[in-house]
């Protein structure tokens, strides 16, 4: 994915960070409503997840990663190409499975919080795989369980020779 961000790679943390906190577990009503709370309200209101409607959409909808209108576009190219990513739901591609699994979380009875992490998408083909975890304890100094959502990355020089190594391979196949 190093390849949609290019040298804005720096922010995917801060990004995954924004959507974290957005999706966060409850800290209570008034002044400190939010998270995942205000998730389900807003998620009940104005269906911000919907069966048909790209990952990329919703989150644009909430306005995260937009610092810019580069760091925003090329994070949208990042989170468009989801739909081209294999996902561990099944015949699922992953933005339907992120979908999917976000819609069906806030509709629960007990809604939990959403992490985002990432991880390496290089080696074996699951690492390329959308990874959904239904329930988890993904930050190990808050005993919480969470609704966890991996997104497959790279860096951009893994992204170059992945694309050197098949353009090489197609080459020689035509020959």
């Amino acid at each position: 994915m190093g390849w949609y961000m290019k040298e804005d790679d720096i922010y995917i943390g801060s990004l995954l960070d924004e959507m974290n906190v957005r999706f966060a577990p409850s800290q209570g009503k008034d002044e400190l409503y939010g998270g995942i709370d205000e998730m389900v309200a807003l998620q009940k209101e104005f269906k911000i997840f919907k069966k048909g409607r790209s990952f990329k959409t919703s989150l644009s909808v909430l306005n995260i990663g937009a610092r810019g209108n580069l760091l925003k576009n090329r994070w949208q190219s990042l989170l468009g190409n989801l739909v081209k990513q294999p996902s561990n739901q099944g015949s699922q591609n992953g933005d339907v499975a992120i979908v999917t699994a976000i819609i069906k979380n806030l509709a629960s009875k007990k809604p939990l919080p959403v992490f985002f992490r990432d991880h390496d998408m290089r080696g074996d083909k699951a690492n390329s795989e959308v990874k959904i975890i239904d329930k988890a304890r993904p930050i190990h100094y808050l005993e919480q369980d969470y609704l966890v959502i991996s997104l497959p990355m790279q860096s951009i020089q893994a992204a170059t020779a992945s694309l050197k190594a098949r353009t090489a391979a197609r080459s020689s196949t035509k020959k």
